[in-house]
């Protein structure tokens, strides 16, 4: 497998603006998450990575408030929250795509974006994200009208109009079109390139290691740090149980 070097470069040394720290989760008798963690550095974009049902998305829900740890901490800047709430989160700089749409039924797309301008501010930058994305044609147009791709992307505009300090998207590139994915992977690479630090989930593994600075592998609901794409992809466990032994080499 070839992995794209063009992006490797980042603020590796500075300090996380995301720590999940010794996450435990158990749902009934089911241990979903056992010691589980992730750091999002500023301007570097984390795939997290791993089998369905191995507890990504409940990581990201955790971190939100969605859903409440068993143990564990999560630190947002630098400040420990006892119990995240993404309302407060929200106001602070991060922003959460989960994988059902951002987008209210009851907006326009335009709306939507107006809306997050009167916020946010950079109105000027619209007609550019329409563009960048392929979303031109669907201003005017309400999230049942858009593809579940055409909604990821959507979405992934709100998040560059808003620039936030820090991005968790659930499955970016699910049912996005080839075509339409190197949109994506730019809109995520914008977003690092502004200072966001971003953690992406997903099985679209070559989308997401063509963007990624770093890989953790979570795997028997615990989470390994494996580094740049192209270490990760060499890592023995991580081919043989994930990507399929013939991949890496």
């Amino acid at each position: 497998m070839t992995v794209d070097p063009v992006h490797r470069e980042g603020p590796a040394a500075e300090a996380p603006v995301l720590e999940v720290d010794g996450v435990g989760k158990a749902f009934g008798r089911r241990d979903v998450l056992r010691a589980a963690g992730l750091r999002v550095r500023p301007g570097r974009i984390t795939a997290l990575l791993g089998r369905n049902g191995v507890g990504k998305s409940t990581l990201f829900r955790i971190v939100v408030g969605r859903v409440r740890a068993d143990y564990g901490r999560v630190l947002f800047r630098g400040r420990y929250r006892p119990r995240p709430a993404l309302s407060r989160l929200s106001r602070e700089g991060l922003m959460y795509l989960a994988q059902e749409s951002a987008l209210t039924p009851h907006f326009t797309l335009g709306q939507h974006l107006d809306a997050f301008a009167r916020r946010w501010g950079g109105g000027e930058r619209i007609p550019g994200l329409l563009a960048d994305l392929r979303l031109d044609a669907h201003r005017e147009s309400r999230p049942r009208k858009l593809s579940g791709g055409e909604r990821q992307r959507a979405s992934l505009a709100l998040a560059l109009l808003r620039r936030p300090v820090c991005l968790l998207a659930d499955e970016p590139f699910a049912g996005v079109a080839p075509g339409d994915r190197p949109a994506v992977g730019g809109a995520l690479r914008r977003l690092a390139e502004e200072g966001c630090g971003l953690a992406v989930s997903g099985h679209d593994v070559d989308d997401l290691l063509a963007v990624a600075h770093d890989v953790v592998w979570m795997t028997g609901g615990t989470t390994h740090q494996l580094g740049p794409p192209e270490k990760a992809v060499k890592h023995h466990g991580f081919r043989r149980d994930y990507l399929g032994p013939n991949r890496g080499k």
